[in-house]
């Protein structure tokens, strides 16, 4: 007898005779977990918070949100990952190395490159939210959705804009060559008292494009509240007027309707939003119209209504083209039609927005009116451009738009909905029309985060690059396919990146964000003891046909019904997902039988029938006969078709095809009944152990995993055109299957069997040895080899096997 190996004895011997054992000791680490953990009694390392490996040397980084994973749930995903999933950890210092665009301890937020151009401030979408506001002037929260506090992007100082800041902004103004235009007027009342002690009165303020004004005093006169308004940033000149010859911007007793005009803000203007602190009495307000239709009407019965502006505000007032390095418009000065800067009302002046007309105007700007990208209108000569071209003479080409990476919330945790040009992460080369894409985005409006390794090596090559919504589509659990989907609900913000994030789907072998790092084998630590490998079984009826099986989403190849027990544990074994199996079927065979004409019909019990379909008269032949015996007599009689054998008594009944309604009641459990076949598939596995049985038999199939350790996923059926066709049945074939402790099987056969969950370890390298990952490979600690995944010597190199235990030594794997 061979000896016993040190796994098959941990199995085997209770915990005191272990701990007897001196080449089995149990309280030894190998390097003493390098001061990083502590030893158990099993010889294994349990790691100090900061460090992993088997012996604690390696350290670990820190985890954030996930920029992309697998689904965990419908709309579920953005688990907690090391760097994030954006970056690779430096075991040496547990530091991550973030992937280009991606900064943090974690690698867990956008990077704003080239520091906004030191011309912005780079927030958070939640800080963007909660300290500004639209260009309406409303503010939404941006808390609770995944990226709030990853996504970065740039807040530009006045003057400057682009994703980066990088860009310097040209003035606007008005066409000067079109007429009947209007100024914006909105209209405002306030009812709080004035006469109130200035300590109680309250204050007020007003946005407008997000930005506020200098605090306005309830008493203020329309010479202060005009100040107060051109204190905003990016408001020009306007005039305010109080209706009625009223000398304070809030009264109580009359109405002041108070007229704001914008001289220097141009087209549809966005409203005057207030902003009201403790005005006095309660239930003091402020009320703005600026729909352009709303009235408001003064104690003296006058009626003023809003209106909206109708003057364009086009950059370089549509007559130059911008130039961005440094925020000045070049003025068209084709076919002798020269454009000047202006003072915003059509005359010369010092906006530099190319708004006065400084010739009489007789064609349309381009050496080729409109550049031949436009249409000329000869009264005003102003160009309307074709699709895909801008500018006051056409001569620009637009960029794709897409959904802004870092707009501000449409909605309370809403964003990234609205279209904004390279998707505000890229600048548009005018002069091709494309997106030059920040680091880390790609797609023709810049509308797609990359995967790990890039744009330029996506997935390091081992991988496949995977929207967020097509990664649920693979998610599985354990290795089984999942039926998660991220983005189904289109009502969902949170989901907004469901086609927008893409991730790796690593190729076998290889993981880390970017597949960048080989896998390397797993295995059962040796060193603990009371495990118990995954049993799984396994039960078909089947009489002919086809099948195959699935591991992990891996497939075997097409077996046959009657598949033996060797070619059934070779093809298991072929699937990367299994590296080693043991087999067994509970019968020995499917029938005593030798002859290769007869198929098994029925085992039967006490009074139980013995028939089959095509049997009609019977002949009775004498007793005290064998099996054989019975067969030959079926042979040599041109009737015989079918016949039944009681082996206890010896008895043979011969059945010939002249009706079908004969049958024989049977009181002895030896009995037995075959039928006579020409098809020899059908009986292919008479004498061996075949996978199927028919209805009559029973085979329990135990699959027993050595590699993959660990409680795993069942096998599953994968294809099946089985057929079932015996005297019993006419059917398709069947197979079950039984794990995690469920039985299977009947007493009235070989009685039951039951599974069993495998509590195995599963650890890199068995536990006993490091993992290069640059190569895939295992160290081995001193002592430990190469296993064949249950405690024996063999071929998976993974540390699981214990060398020369008898003399201690060993060598380093």
């Amino acid at each position: 007898m061979p000896p016993l190996n040190p796994s098959s004895l941990r199995l085997l011997l209770p915990l005191g005779l272990l701990l007897s054992l001196p080449y089995l000791s149990l309280s030894s680490c190998y390097a003493g977990c390098n001061g990083h953990g502590t030893c158990n009694i099993f010889s294994q390392c349990s790691c100090h918070t900061g460090w992993q490996g088997a012996a604690c040397e390696d350290r670990t980084c820190p985890f954030d949100s996930a920029w992309s994973d697998f689904a965990t749930a419908d709309d579920t995903a953005h688990a907690l990952a090391e760097c994030s999933n954006r970056g690779r950890c430096d075991r040496s210092t547990g530091g991550c190395v973030c992937q280009e665009g991606f900064v943090g301890k974690a690698c867990q937020r956008t990077a704003c490159l080239t520091a906004c151009s030191e011309r912005g401030r780079c927030v958070s979408l939640n800080e963007k939210a909660s300290t500004t506001r639209d260009s309406n002037s409303l503010q939404f929260a941006y808390e609770t959705t995944w990226d709030a506090d990853k996504l970065y992007g740039c807040l530009c100082d006045d003057g400057f804009e682009g994703y980066d800041c990088s860009m310097a902004t040209c003035p606007d103004g008005d066409d000067p060559k079109t007429t009947g235009q209007v100024n914006e007027v909105q209209l405002m009342k306030c009812t709080a008292d004035p006469a109130a002690a200035a300590s109680v009165r309250g204050t007020f303020a007003l946005y407008y494009g997000g930005r506020v004004s200098s605090t306005v005093s309830v008493a203020a006169t329309s010479g202060e509240l005009e100040v107060a308004i051109e204190s905003i940033m990016g408001v020009g000149d306007v005039t305010v007027t109080y209706s009625d010859g009223i000398t304070t911007a809030c009264t109580t007793a009359t109405a002041n309707v108070i007229t704001v005009t914008f001289l220097e803000n141009f087209g549809s203007l966005s409203p005057l939003v207030p902003y009201e602190d403790a005005l006095y009495p309660d239930g003091s307000s402020i009320v703005i119209a600026a729909d352009g239709t709303t009235t408001m009407t003064s104690s003296l019965g006058t009626i003023f209504t809003s209106v909206k502006g109708t003057k364009e505000a086009e950059v370089c007032a549509g007559r130059g083209t911008c130039d961005t390095t440094v925020g000045s418009c070049q003025c068209f000065t084709d076919n002798g039609d020269t454009f000047q800067s202006s003072d915003g009302q059509g005359n010369a002046g010092t906006r530099g927005d190319c708004g006065f007309a400084a010739t009489s105007t007789a064609a349309c700007p381009g050496e080729t009116p409109c550049s031949g990208n436009g249409v000329c209108d000869s009264s005003t000569f102003k160009c309307s451009c074709a699709a895909g071209w801008t500018g006051g003479n056409c001569n620009q080409r637009t960029c794709p738009s897409g959904g802004s990476w870092f707009e501000y919330p449409e909605a309370a945790e809403s964003a990234h909905k609205a279209l904004s040009e390279c998707s505000d992460m890229g600048i548009c080369d005018t002069s091709t029309g494309t997106c030059e894409c920040a680091a880390g985005y790609f797609g023709e409006a810049c509308q797609y985060m990359a995967c790990g390794g890039g744009t330029a090596n996506p997935c390091s090559g081992h991988g496949t690059c995977l929207s967020m919504r097509h990664m649920s589509w693979e998610s599985d659990n354990d290795g089984d396919a999942t039926n998660f989907v991220y983005g189904v609900d289109p009502n969902n913000f949170a989901t907004w990146d469901a086609d927008r994030v893409f991730g790796c789907k690593c190729d076998d072998d290889w993981e880390g964000y970017d597949c960048g790092l080989r896998k390397c084998p797993y295995g059962d630590n040796p060193g603990t003891y009371n495990d118990a490998r995954e049993v799984q079984l396994i039960k078909c009826q089947a009489t002919g046909g086809t099948f195959q099986l699935q591991f992990r989403q891996q497939s075997t190849n097409v077996m046959p019904f009657d598949v033996q027990i060797g070619e059934l544990e070779r093809e298991l074994e072929e699937l990367t997902s299994i590296n080693n199996v043991e087999i067994s079927y509970s019968i020995d065979k499917i029938t005593t039988s030798t002859n290769t004409s007869y198929l098994p019909n029925y085992h039967c019990g006490a009074s139980a029938t013995c028939l089959t379909d095509f049997v009609g008269t019977s002949v009775d032949t004498s007793t005290g006969v064998t099996l054989d015996a019975c067969k030959a007599a079926c042979d040599a009689d041109a009737t015989c078709f079918s016949f039944t054998f009681t082996a206890s008594t010896g008895d043979c009944t011969l059945y010939d095809l002249n009706s079908n309604s004969t049958s024989k009641a049977s009181v002895s459990t030896t009995a037995q009944s075959y039928y006579h076949t020409t098809d020899p598939l059908l009986i292919k596995g008479i004498n061996n152990k075949g996978f199927c049985t028919n209805s009559t038999q029973e085979n329990i199939v135990s699959v027993t995993f050595n590699n993959p350790s660990g409680d795993v996923p069942s096998i599953v059926t994968y294809t099946n055109t089985l057929t079932l066709v015996d005297s019993a049945t006419n059917a398709a074939g069947t197979i079950v299957y039984a794990t995690d402790g469920a039985t299977l099987g009947s007493t009235a056969y070989n009685g039951q069997f039951t599974s069993v969950a495998g509590t195995t370890d599963r650890e890199y390298c068995s536990g006993k040895g490091a993992c290069n990952m640059e190569i895939g490979a295992c160290t081995c600690h001193t002592g430990w080899g190469s296993s064949d995944g249950f405690g024996g010597m063999g071929a998976l190199n993974d540390c699981g096997f214990r060398q020369d235990p008898i003399g201690g030594g060993g060598e380093e794997g």
